[in-house]
């Protein structure tokens, strides 16, 4: 029996020796995924689930289902929307889904979609959901494209059929690519981004698909040039090689009985018979029809291993020299002016292991000015999120001590300096609380220290909401805390105040000042300010 917990009231640390600041939010338990562009609503992924939050009331409808082993996934994308619509798909059910008003609702999917049909991101006003659909399997007689993007425009209560994204027939060595996907969508909806995986599902780089103001969609990849940037000739696929001759296809029914007979014989007695061979069983002028048959597909194997060598040299070529960007991370800023990238490069030896080590850097792309820029934070950065203006959160990995920075203006600030000047009471209290202990050898002594983590971090377009998800790796019972942050102080100074507004400013030490131009928290005219 599927059901809804409705619960209210999650927990809230006080910060009532801070003055006005809004208090965090905490969350036990949930890894926040996605928060509404409005700061209203947050979805968390769990182990059993979706959680959806309601961030204004305090209210949480989670998902879960008594009878049935499956889980709901939430879109890789903005999953939100302003008024709540969540957009989820199932392990291999075919129809995606989105939960609205409280309960979840199965998206159209056409006659020829195959199971494993996604649905990925909302727009802000939850119009239009991106996503996408296989049309084809892994283990298709021809090559086709097995999966292709699409959105799905909201249509009286519901969602009418899936609108068909345009796309490439072929990916960059002109063969047929295995998928191409839609995985986020800026808030108007408008801007689309996801990825073309080549058809050796070896290498794939981003896409992006603009509609315009006649609401004609057309499609680009970002910097093609940075795939074969060398500009190497395409050498095609050869092809399928050719087909060796099989015995039995020159033998009668009564040989090929004859040979399995005597097969028999010899499994029977342990392999100590002599192993019989078809030839032994043929007619001279068989044998002399297999021969001529052999010869032939010698010559033309020959010849396409030369092909295939010279298609083999081609892919690896371009893959080396290609950006190796993570499949299915790439992102859209809410405004549809940037998108980001997670690149995989090769790092020095692993001591360990002796394997070569990866190392994940973010690429912003600037729309508008055909910019990019490249964000490293020791080997570890992958993109997480794109706000209005460009800046975006990155993120370590997963399964590490998990840290989040602010991408801006070439630089990546992690979150804790990023927050001291916005609200450096909300830094301070990161800084307390946010930590996580952790045990390990020193010799054969067990150390124990403490780490602040300030884990994945998501957010509102604007940054006003931000909300940080800690999984202690060191606790295998810890699914993770999500710290909700609200910027929006109402009593926040936004500029330097000059002394001609007739402002008495003082600091915190009482001494009385000319005006407040450097972040902190000042008494302005007998009231408490913080200056960001």
């Amino acid at each position: 029996m599927k059901k809804f917990l409705l619960l209210t009231g999650f927990m809230a640390i006080s910060l009532a020796s801070f003055g006005e600041v809004t208090e965090p939010k905490i969350i036990d338990d949930a890894i926040i995924c996605s928060i509404s562009p409005n700061g209203q609503y947050a979805v968390a992924q769990g182990a059993v689930g979706l959680r959806i939050f309601n961030l204004t009331t305090g209210e949480e409808y989670t998902q879960y289902d008594e009878s049935v082993d499956y889980v709901y996934y939430a879109g890789d994308g903005n999953c939100v929307s302003n008024n709540g619509i969540v957009v989820a798909s199932l392990q291999d059910n075919p129809f995606p889904l989105y939960w609205k008003d409280g309960k979840w609702n199965t998206l159209p999917v056409p006659s020829y979609a195959m199971t494993s049909n996604y649905a990925q991101a909302i727009n802000a006003d939850g119009s239009r959901m991106c996503g996408t659909l296989r049309i084809a399997g892994m283990g298709s007689a021809d090559d086709k494209l097995m999966v292709v993007p699409c959105v799905w425009n909201a249509e009286g209560d519901g969602y009418g059929m899936p609108v068909l994204l345009p796309h490439p027939d072929v990916d960059y060595s002109g063969s047929i690519p295995q998928y191409i996907t839609a995985v986020d969508i800026s808030s108007d909806g408008k801007v689309v981004v996801g990825q073309i995986r080549d058809s050796n599902g070896i290498l794939s780089y981003p896409i992006i698909y603009k509609e315009n103001e006649n609401g004609e969609w057309t499609y680009e990849i970002p910097h093609e040039d940075l795939i074969n940037p060398n500009n190497l000739e395409v050498v095609p696929f050869p092809g399928e090689g050719p087909i060796m001759p099989q015995f039995e296809s020159f033998m009668t029914p009564e040989e090929i009985d004859a040979y399995l007979e005597a097969r028999k014989k010899y499994e029977d007695s342990g392999y100590m018979l002599p192993c019989p061979e078809y030839w032994e069983f043929m007619t001279p002028e068989e044998i002399a029809a297999y021969n001529e048959a052999a010869d032939e597909y010698n010559e033309k194997a020959m010849i396409y291993n030369e092909k295939y060598e010279k298609w083999a040299n081609f892919i690896h070529s371009v893959v080396l020299a290609s950006p190796d960007y993570a499949y299915n991370q790439v992102r859209v800023s809410s405004d549809g002016n940037t998108i980001g990238c997670t690149v995989m490069t090769e790092g020095g030896i692993d001591p360990l292991t002796g394997f070569r080590t990866v190392e994940n850097s973010v690429w912003l792309f600037d729309l508008t000015s055909d910019k990019i820029t490249k964000y490293s934070k020791n080997g570890d950065l992958n993109i997480y999120y794109i706000g209005n203006d460009g800046i975006g959160i990155g993120t370590t990995s997963a399964g590490t001590v998990s840290d989040s920075y602010i991408l801006k203006d070439g630089e990546a600030i992690d979150i804790v300096t990023w927050m001291n000047s916005k609200v450096p009471e909300y830094a301070s209290w990161i800084n307390e609380n946010m930590i996580f202990p952790y045990e390990y050898l020193v010799g054969d002594v067990l150390e124990t220290a403490d780490i602040v983590m300030t884990g994945r971090a998501t957010a509102t377009p604007d940054f006003s909401v931000i909300s940080l998800s800690v999984q202690n790796i060191w606790d295998y019972f810890d699914y993770g805390i999500a710290y909700t942050f609200d910027i929006k102080t109402s009593d926040s100074v936004d500029a330097i105040m000059p002394e001609t507004q007739q402002m008495t400013i003082f600091d915190l030490s009482g001494r009385k000042l000319k005006n407040a131009d450097t972040p902190g928290i000042y008494i302005i005219n007998g009231e408490k300010k913080v200056v960001r």
